[in-house]
């Protein structure tokens, strides 16, 4: 496949289409929480907890450049759906393992929340994200609008 080939995005049948910013937005603004965890478990004391946050920050970002190189062969949506599912499964598993692990001085350092709604948020966040974009992709474009 050429280089030209490759460079044109598959278009999708509804709401939803590449778009770099989009793209690369939503990849970048999921992922930038990683970094400061991983620099500050590095900072006190816990470089190979801080592997984990460091690694996944790569691992997302990875995934994320690798679906938009395959943008020609893949449907945009469902893409979005593989990239957020990836996240609702990194999230939470750096949240709790950082949560579970990290020594009362580098939680401290983090600023780390004493209660449990930022876990559950951690957990909920982006099945709620994946389940608002399917409403909106599969909403009727020019649905009625109720009148009073």
């Amino acid at each position: 496949m050429s280089r030209q080939d490759r460079s044109t995005a598959m278009r999708g049948p509804r709401r939803f289409q590449w778009q770099i910013g989009g793209w690369f937005g939503s990849v970048f603004g999921g992922s930038p929480w990683l970094i400061p965890t991983a620099v500050i478990l590095a900072s006190t004391g816990q470089p190979q907890l801080a592997l984990l946050p460091a690694g996944c920050f790569l691992l997302m970002n990875a995934v994320g450049a690798l679906l938009w190189y395959r943008r020609d062969r893949l449907p945009p949506f469902f893409a979005l759906l593989g990239m957020l599912t990836a996240f609702a499964v990194v999230t939470p598993f750096v949240w709790f393992a950082v949560a579970f692990n990290a020594t009362p001085e580098s939680l401290a350092s983090l600023n780390w929340p004493q209660h449990g709604l930022p876990g559950v948020l951690a957990v909920l966040i982006c099945p709620l994200i994946i389940a608002w974009l399917c409403v909106l992709e599969y909403a009727p474009r020019n649905a009625p609008v109720a009148s009073r």
